[in-house]
């Protein structure tokens, strides 16, 4: 991976500008801080009016594991799309709803006996977001051993879910659920672009990374090895900054064409 604010990086990012282009950004841990308790999460002041002031100018897209009406409360308005359940709500082509909804009915169910008979179940946090579940143990004394019981839950469930990873959670998908890469390819195709950026922070964003086409600018917040993803910013706070020269070469980009235009 390289560095996305080094010359190298700046460079990508102006070549992008200069094209029809979507870009594309996970919520939390990515335009938000990670926080203790998933309805705590909010953009600083400043992300959301360099999003806002994006949006303004080229197709921007938020793509979240969060519920979409989350992301309608928490993303501005003026951004084209605000896809939630890992791309299952919102997105183009999905699958039906009511059957995902069905399948995380079931499997609350089945968690409720399981969670009423274990100790250790206070220290977990089940977030129910219609088509999907998320088992959260962020706020877990005993981290280890909720982790290995949730995992053990989770191997219970029926159908098995996809499970992917995350951030001291577990997110877990029905059957035939998209991921994020599958939404943003159909985002891709609805804009009629070839070129993206897309920003994540976690192992629902490597989807994206390992599947992204070569041409894409794929970006990981905070420097993880392995992860697959071109470029990193070192830190959450990076993003603001990331905007920032976002919105500055998109309108130099415009400007230049408007220029070329008048003079022809």
């Amino acid at each position: 991976m390289k560095n996305l604010l080094s010359d190298e990086g700046a460079a990508a990012l102006a070549r992008l500008a200069q094209e029809p282009a979507l870009y594309a950004f996970d919520f939390d841990g990515t335009l938000a801080p990670i926080v203790p308790r998933p309805d705590q999460a909010r953009s600083p002041g400043n992300v959301l009016r360099l999003l806002h002031t994006l949006a303004q100018v080229a197709p921007v897209a938020v793509i979240s594991g969060r519920r979409r009406a989350d992301l309608e409360a928490l993303v501005p308005p003026a951004v084209r799309y605000r896809i939630g359940n890992h791309g299952n709500e919102g997105a183009p082509g999905g699958p039906d709803p009511d059957e995902l909804h069905a399948v995380c009915r079931g499997w609350l169910e089945q968690l409720r006996p399981m969670f009423a008979e274990n100790p250790l179940a206070p220290e977990a946090l089940v977030e129910d977001k219609g088509l999907s579940l998320s088992l959260h143990f962020r706020l877990a004394r005993q981290r280890q051993a909720v982790q290995a019981w949730l995992q053990s839950c989770i191997d219970r469930l029926a159908p098995a879910p996809r499970v992917i990873g995350g951030k001291l959670i577990y997110n877990l998908l029905p059957p035939g659920s998209l991921t994020k890469f599958e939404a943003l390819a159909a985002l891709t195709h609805m804009e009629r672009v070839v070129e993206v950026l897309f920003v994540g922070d976690d192992d629902t964003d490597e989807l994206v990374f390992a599947q992204a086409p070569e041409h894409w600018i794929t970006v990981r917040v905070e420097r993880e090895r392995g992860s697959q993803a071109r470029y990193f910013v070192h830190h959450q706070s990076g993003v603001a900054l990331l905007l920032e020269r976002l919105v500055r070469d998109r309108g130099q980009a415009m400007e230049r064409t408007e220029r070329s235009t008048s003079g022809s």
